[in-house]
């Protein structure tokens, strides 16, 4: 995509302005309502590339609905879940990218890492939150905990 496309070829053209679904949920010159307008607008496209393919009216070029629908998703999480599904499929794509080398070793390794943890470290917090609310022990990192522990302290000097 060119640094100097305008804001109105990108909503008018958007097949022309991005490479990949994904580019339209990092683009930082488009709000958020431009970005489902320009992903509704590719969604359909892929929708209306689809039902042609399946009348044997295409080349058989692939449709990108799945990258579509998944950009989506992702401009629907919230932000710091949004830079973790962003990371996660470059992540996956460089991955899968033939080739090897030191790059797609590393892409490789940190793949397998958030995939081992699954959740991004807000949520992780926030599991670990409500587990500590159920149990009847502070959340960490609250001002109860803080308390709770000068208690201590007091008691253990």
């Amino acid at each position: 995509m060119d640094e100097r496309t305008t804001k109105q070829e990108k909503l008018a053209k958007p097949h022309a302005t991005f490479d990949a679904p994904q580019e339209v949920v990092i683009d930082p010159v488009l709000s958020k309502r431009q970005k489902i307008d320009v992903l509704d607008a590719l969604e359909q496209d892929a929708r209306q590339l689809s039902i042609a393919a399946s009348e044997g009216m295409t080349g058989g070029e692939p449709t990108g609905l799945r990258e579509v629908l998944d950009a989506k998703d992702t401009l629907a999480l919230p932000p710091v879940d949004q830079a973790y599904g962003i990371v996660l499929k470059d992540l996956q794509a460089k991955a899968k990218a033939g080739g090897s080398g030191e790059g797609r070793a590393a892409a490789e390794k940190a793949l397998a890492a958030l995939v081992a943890e699954q959740r991004p470290a807000g949520l992780r917090a926030a599991d670990a939150a409500a587990a500590s609310a159920s149990s009847g022990e502070p959340a960490p990192g609250s001002a109860a905990e803080r308390e709770l522990e000068e208690r201590l302290e007091e008691l253990d000097p």
